[in-house]
């Protein structure tokens, strides 16, 4: 009896590390900080319009976060929309919005000139 309990334990030592095998860690972000460094690498424009934004949301995962994403992209997509008669001037920041996401991790930006943000965000969430 002794042997067999002992082989199974030792079976479930081996076996436990394969499990974790492929699962990469997910980065832990300091969202305020976050947030503060992709502000730096945008250039927003020196008259600041609602239409400007910025936002880094934590999410309880990676399935709430693409979620999110698919919510941003329709709220973005509804936007443009209503500003091409509105401030048909402010479409191109809208069509041009970075709305990412990496684990459960998502940013969201709309600015004059997003192209750094984007890279700030995809070398943080990868």
């Amino acid at each position: 009896m002794k042997k067999r309990i002992t082989a199974a334990l030792l079976a479930l030592c081996l076996v436990l590390p394969l499990a974790a095998c492929g699962q990469a860690a997910e980065p832990e972000l300091d969202i305020d900080a976050f947030g503060e460094e992709l502000y730096a690498a945008g250039k927003f424009g020196e008259t600041l319009y609602a239409l400007e934004e910025l936002a880094v949301f934590e999410t309880a995962d990676a399935e709430a976060a693409a979620a999110l994403v698919t919510k941003l992209e329709a709220r973005n997509a509804d936007r443009i929309e209503n500003y091409s008669s509105y401030i048909p001037s402010e479409v191109p920041k809208l069509e041009d919005a970075v709305i990412i996401s990496g684990g459960r991790y998502v940013v969201l930006c709309v600015a004059e000139d997003a192209s750094g943000v984007r890279e700030a965000a995809q070398k943080a969430l990868g």
